[in-house]
């Protein structure tokens, strides 16, 4: 009944702010699908990387509408299915090179007793319940990318233009060139060659086979779908956007973090690539998880100013004492970095470009390709 006295809520029982991350950089160091083409696809890793070159130039240099981030994953299903992959032995590779960040598990738990805990991911469920597995962090809700393997049958011709096809890709050269986010920029040569390629093979030759039935019985989770996993997120809790601290670091993640960032929310780039950190509020590089669990606890205490606060005072001295909502646990994360705090910046129009790069560069550092 509406205007009912509840006790529950006058004891602030009821959760008012939601946290919300990626995988790769905050959770884990290795890029599944990438591992998982390197495995089943012959030169498979060179291939994922011109598939994503691919879905990149398509979706944010090209801005086709059609186009969303990280469609690559649904894309390397066929050539998956055509190099002998079952979901059995992706659950078994993803089991045996699961890579996570150092005191990611703990991080983690902490995050998920504090606040409701949601996990997005464009990863294959194959390597999510690895991850889960490892985490043993039965308080965190996931979205992954869906993919039965075994529900499809190719034949031996289909499965051999498949395999033809992802060799005629992975001989593709990737150019060095790098594009600027709504940066209007010349597109290189090869680049070109790689969109008439994929073009070519993505919305002509496969479509003529049924590896395109699979491909379309697939749940992928695109930019566009993280986007609205917030917004279904947010309908679930009753907690809007404001309230929400959202960690994330691939291409991907950035109209979520755009999104969270123009909505009065906490938008944090965790190692992130430069689409991320150019939707975010701060950027953090970090070689361990611990201090995103720093922030996440000032934001369920005090909120996105003190976040911001803690982040413009950012050194050892003034960390040692800071009157923060975990004691603990800032004492831990300074213990964790006893000679270099890990790099934290509050980002905005003025050092964008600067510090989007230097996130990008240490990024590929820390994690590879």
């Amino acid at each position: 009944m509406s205007g009912e006295f509840d006790p529950a809520a006058e004891l602030g029982l009821f959760p008012d702010k939601t946290f919300v991350c990626n995988c790769r950089g905050f959770i884990t160091k290795n890029d599944a699908v990438r591992d998982l083409c390197d495995r089943f696809i012959r030169n498979g890793g060179h291939f994922y990387d011109v598939l994503r070159r691919y879905d990149e130039l398509t979706a944010y240099v090209l801005g086709r509408e059609e186009a969303t981030g990280a469609s690559c994953i649904k894309w390397a299903i066929p050539f998956l299915k055509a190099f002998g992959a079952t979901d059995h032995l992706m659950h078994q590779y993803s089991k045996e090179t699961m890579e996570l960040m150092p005191n990611a598990a703990r991080t983690m738990n902490y995050i998920s007793k504090i606040l409701p805990t949601f996990i997005t991911s464009s990863m294959y469920e194959h390597t999510m319940m690895e991850v889960m597995e490892s985490l043993d962090a039965p308080l965190c809700e996931t979205f992954c990318s869906k993919a039965e393997m075994d529900q499809a049958d190719f034949g031996r011709a289909e499965s051999r233009k498949i395999r033809e096809m992802a060799q005629e890709v992975a001989s593709l050269r990737i150019p060095k060139v790098e594009y600027k986010l709504n940066v209007p920029m010349e597109v290189h040569a090869d680049d070109i060659k790689i969109i008439r390629t994929l073009d070519d093979i993505l919305q002509e030759r496969i479509p003529q086979l049924s590896a395109m039935n699979l491909m379309e019985s697939l749940t992928i989770v695109t930019a566009h779908k993280k986007a609205y996993q917030l917004l279904d997120i947010r309908r679930q809790t009753s907690i809007d956007l404001d309230s929400t601290f959202y960690i994330g670091g691939e291409q991907s993640d950035y109209q979520a973090m755009d999104l969270v960032r123009d909505s009065g929310g906490m938008a944090v780039a965790f190692n992130g690539s430069e689409y991320a950190v150019r939707g975010c509020n701060i950027a953090i590089l970090s070689k361990e998880s611990t201090v995103g669990a720093v922030f996440a606890a000032e934001f369920y205490d005090k909120g996105l100013q003190a976040v911001l606060d803690l982040a413009s005072n950012w050194e050892r001295k003034y960390l040692k004492n800071a009157d923060v909502h975990d004691v603990n646990l800032m004492q831990a994360m300074l213990k964790e970095n006893p000679r270099k705090l890990p790099e934290v910046y509050i980002v905005d129009r003025k050092n964008v470009d600067e510090i989007s790069e230097k996130s990008d560069a240490y990024r590929k550092k820390l994690l590879g390709i």
